[in-house]
Formats: structure tokens, sequence, C-alpha cells
């Protein structure tokens, strides 16, 4: 076991979270440290920060402008994104929004209809690309598939490769200053990612160093989108690796089945998904539970049908808390969010997309705080109860499944098992340490 290492932490922020309510300091380093088991440590945060993105983009879209004056303009992108930032794309002419989800065709956004990718030419050739994340993916496809199309992005990769340079510049002095025996990585969106040059460098200078990284998501179906790319570069430096959310997937990987079939130290992986911080995340007998049936997150993907049903089927007794996807939502702080959960009966859960099976942060998160969860069928969360429950996670597949369950339990005087947070906490950091 690496006993009481000296640790250092780097936390990739993603845009939309401050450091403060970060998934690598709220998953990741709060639950290590708190564990009591690690010797001295340091954290360098850092990332692509809001106020960077708003900026960009609203000179992306004033130079769009600048090259289409009143012509009628497509964005290519439905979700989150271009919701967040429609203060700045709607001073063009957008007269229709593109995006691959068959679910939202035919319905609208900001009052525009909701296209297939295969309609724009009927709208316009003028297209603004809705997304950073899949950026140059997007670009790729719709220049194949579009030669004439004047096609606009939001980024560029040339922003991001100097603020990955400036990032790098300071984590290696950081971290060469501190000499950690443990380099905990917490990695944002793929394309975004520190390379793998700058941590086989850092393995030159420090031999002694071990190396921790956690995969948040997965794409098993697009080459394109970098996900598998990028996993092949972090089995090339990193001496363990957290699956945090599909375990089924690795049963593939270890025996190099396709998509897997190039990556290389497969063993490396483990499923085991991460706790939250424990000192926020925790059951409370003393809170009265006000809400009977609550659902957290942005109205993305799956999430929007199953919130339509619970709005429909219990009216007043259904909340809906968070996001920032809906028109003037606005996230909640992750103390809030907290108590929110502490304040909830039951907690309905369900996947975000459709081409990919996870156990959701939503359902340790639901489980640490004492609200009974009603999950939506997956063999990730069962595979996750197996390694370390059991706990008692309810489970729908249908509407009439998911009605009828609520019902039952908001009838029933059932009460959900106590998680103890710091317990899950130190077993989950003693595997990490055991391991490495």
């Amino acid at each position: 076991m690496l006993e009481s290492p000296r640790t250092f932490f780097a936390i990739h922020l993603f845009e939309t979270k401050p450091y403060e309510d970060s998934s690598g300091k709220l998953e990741v380093r709060e639950p290590m440290v708190q564990s009591g088991l690690l010797g001295e440590h340091e954290t360098y945060a850092f990332g692509w920060q809001e106020a960077d993105s708003e900026d960009l983009v609203s000179q992306s879209v004033d130079y769009c402008l600048s090259k289409t004056g009143q012509a009628p303009v497509v964005v290519y992108g439905a979700g989150a994104h271009t919701t967040q930032y429609w203060k700045f794309i709607s001073r063009l002419n957008v007269v229709a929004i593109a995006d691959k989800n068959e679910r939202l065709w035919g319905k609208k956004l900001n009052d525009l209809p909701i296209i297939p990718p295969q309609d724009i030419c009927s709208f316009s050739l003028n297209v603004l690309i809705s997304s950073r994340a899949y950026e140059d993916n997007i670009h790729t496809e719709l220049s194949q598939r579009y030669p004439a199309a004047a096609l606009f992005k939001l980024y560029g990769s040339e922003f991001m490769a100097a603020a990955l340079g400036r990032w790098c510049e300071e984590l290696e002095s950081r971290i060469l200053i501190f000499k950690p025996d443990l380099l905990v990585h917490t990695p944002t969106h793929v394309k975004e990612n520190i390379p793998k040059s700058f941590f086989l460098k850092l393995k030159k200078y420090l031999p002694q160093l071990r190396i921790l990284t956690i995969w948040w998501d997965y794409d098993e179906e697009n080459e394109e989108s970098g996900y598998l790319d990028y996993e092949r570069d972090v089995l090339d430096y990193a001496d363990l690796v957290i699956e945090n959310s599909n375990a089924s997937r690795l049963e593939k990987m270890y025996q190099r089945l396709v998509p897997y079939c190039k990556h290389t130290n497969p063993e490396r992986v483990i499923f085991h998904p991460t706790w939250f911080d424990p000192s926020i995340f925790y059951y409370d007998d003393k809170k009265t539970r006000s809400y009977a049936v609550s659902m957290f997150g942005s109205i993305v993907g799956e999430r929007e049908f199953w919130l339509n049903i619970l709005k429909e089927s219990f009216g007043s007794d259904f909340n809906h808390f968070g996001g920032v996807s809906g028109k003037h939502r606005k996230p909640i702080s992750t103390y809030e969010y907290a108590e929110l959960l502490r304040e909830t009966k039951v907690v309905i859960n369900s996947q975000t997309y459709s081409f990919r099976s996870q156990c959701k942060g939503k359902v340790r998160e639901a489980l640490q705080c004492g609200a009974i969860l009603l999950e939506q069928q997956n063999d990730e969360t069962k595979a996750f109860n197996d390694l370390f429950g059991p706990f008692n996670i309810h489970y729908y597949n249908s509407k009439e499944e998911l009605i009828n369950k609520v019902d039952s339990l908001l009838k029933s005087k059932e009460q959900a098992a106590r998680v103890g947070a710091k317990e899950v906490c130190c077993k989950w950091t003693m595997k990490v340490l055991e391991l490495l």
C-alpha cells in the first residue's frame, strides 16, 4: 500500500463550475483528504472559465454577423450550450436549430424549430456551431456533408492551445517544487486536456511519481468524439485509472474487443465510482423531508422525457431543481443541492444520453443524503451496488413503472438506509492506495 503519500491534486475545471463546486474537489480531493490516509498535499485548480467563454463567444458571434448580416443562419446544437449563450447567438438572424437527437425534431427552442441535420440546407447554408467539446468533430462532419456551407466556430483551437500552454507551465513548476509521490489528475472535456507528453516528461523528472486519473464520461460509438484517443493516451502514462460510471465496458476493454482493440495496459483501469465530500453530503435524521418527489439537473437528453412525465403525473408533489439549460434557470450551489437532497423523500434519477449507460453521480449523492433512490434501470448502478452495497435502490424502466413506483413509495413508510459518508470515502481511498 502507498503509505501517507505526498499528494498533488491537478484539478482541471469544467467551465460551468468554479473550484468550490467542481467534480475534482467534491468527488476526489475532499474524500481523499478527509479519509486521513494522505500525507502532505497541495492543489492546483485551473481551466477555462465561463467569463473567458462569454468573451470569446461574443467576439465570434460578432464575426459571424459581419459575414452574414441579416441572412438566415442555422445554429447546430440544441443543448445546454445554445441556451446558455443564447443572449449572444440571438444577435444573428437564426431561423432554425439543428441537432442529431431525434427526440428533439419537431420541437422548438427559443421559438425556433429544431430540425435534423439533413434539413439544414432547406433553411440556410450559414451554420453556427454551438458546442465547445465537439466543435471540431461537428465542423468536420458538416464540411464533408455540405462543402458549400459557410461554417462558423465559436471557439477555435488556437485559443485553447494558448491556454493549455500556460496551465502546463504553471502545473509543471508547482509539481517539480512539491515533488509528490502521487499526482491525482481530474480531467475535463477530452479535446481540452493536458497532453500525454506532459505526463511522460514528469515521470522522467520524478521517477517515483505515481499518477491517478479519473475518467468521467465515455463514448464507444464515435471515434471522432476523441474519448477513445484520450483513453489510449492516459493508459500510456497513468499507473491507475478510475472508470467512474460504467463497469460493462471494462470487460470489453480487458478482452481488447471493439472499440478497445488499441487500448494498451487496460488492466490499469478499474470500476471504482467516486463518493462525495462527506462534510457536505451526509444523512441528517433531524431534517424534515419537505419535498415528496424531486429530480435534479438540466433539461437535457433523456432527462426531459422523464421530467415531463413526472410533472404531468404528480403536479405540486413533484419538484425539479437545478440545471442551466431551461429558460431562466440557474445552477444551485453544492450546499443548497445537498440540503435539498436531505429534504427530499424520493429522488428520481435517469440516464442522460442514449449512447451511454452510467452510474451517475446523483446515485451516490442521494444515498449519502438519505433519500430513497428511484433509478432508471441500468446495469452500471447495479454493478456499483454490488461493489459498495447492498443499498436499497428501486428501479423503473417505463412510464407506467415510474408512476406506479413513485405512488407506492410515497404511500409507504419506507426510509432509505443510512450511508456512512466518511466510511465509504475511506474505503474508496484505501483501495486506490492499495492498488498504487
